[in-house]
């Protein structure tokens, strides 16, 4: 049995493959040259995080470990990067 609670704190503290891995997620990058800093495709066998090749470092990580917090229902109001989310689970 994982020790992922899938918490505010164990999606910003847990390693990222430990994270996707509970998550049954995969990251995907993307060069879309706009505005667009990730999202959600979840009609795949797994979900997917797709992220702008813009987005680097630890805000790539930060983005992508929201995204998965917010699909999971945790609050993301005050995450560590500024996200503005949209839409969520069918």
């Amino acid at each position: 049995m994982s020790g992922f609670d899938f918490s505010r704190w164990a999606f910003l503290t847990e390693p990222m493959p430990a994270v996707l891995a509970e998550c049954g997620a995969v990251v995907e990058a993307t060069s879309d040259g706009g505005s667009f800093m990730g999202g959600i495709r979840p009609d795949t066998a797994r979900l997917s995080v797709v992220i702008s090749d813009d987005v680097q470092g630890v805000e790539r990580d930060l983005v992508v470990r929201g995204l998965l917090a917010a699909w999971h229902y945790v609050d993301i109001s005050d995450w560590p990067v500024p996200m503005f989310v949209q839409g969520g689970q069918p």
